[in-house]
């Protein structure tokens, strides 16, 4: 799994921010980049692919965040077309088949629920980048 990418991570509680932190940098990822919601985030997105230097090569976010939900900023994502490949992992409290199937709709390349851990995340997002990877 390639580490070296940069890493948006969304969430509006900054506890949870840096426990997704502290996980990616366990598994090794380096180049991480965080925003307090989706509407900060969707900034970023956009300024990262106009920058020229090269856009995020994952976003990892909550669902549920005020002013912008996490697939209110996926479906965002998904109609830009400088980000509408960047893989995006949905983190949720959930664990409803609904909010599962509106993620994957919205286009979610996947979907981790909380309460997880560093080996659960690894494991999703190698699942995540084995899935953008295939045919």
């Amino acid at each position: 799994m390639e580490t070296n990418i940069k890493v948006l991570i969304v969430d509006d509680m900054p506890a949870m921010r840096t426990i997704v932190r502290d996980m990616l940098e366990q598994i090794g990822f380096k180049d991480l980049t965080e925003a307090e919601d989706g509407d900060a985030a969707w900034r970023q997105v956009q300024d990262a692919a106009e920058s020229g230097t090269g856009g995020f090569g994952l976003i990892v976010s909550d669902w549920v965040m005020p002013s912008m939900s996490g697939v209110e900023l996926l479906r965002m994502v998904r109609n830009y077309s400088e980000s509408q490949d960047i893989p995006f992992l949905m983190i949720t409290g959930e664990r409803d088949q609904e909010q599962f199937s509106e993620a994957e709709s919205a286009g979610a390349t996947a979907y981790i629920v909380k309460p997880f851990n560093a080996g659960q995340l690894k494991g999703k997002i190698q699942e995540l980048f084995d899935r953008t990877k295939s045919p």
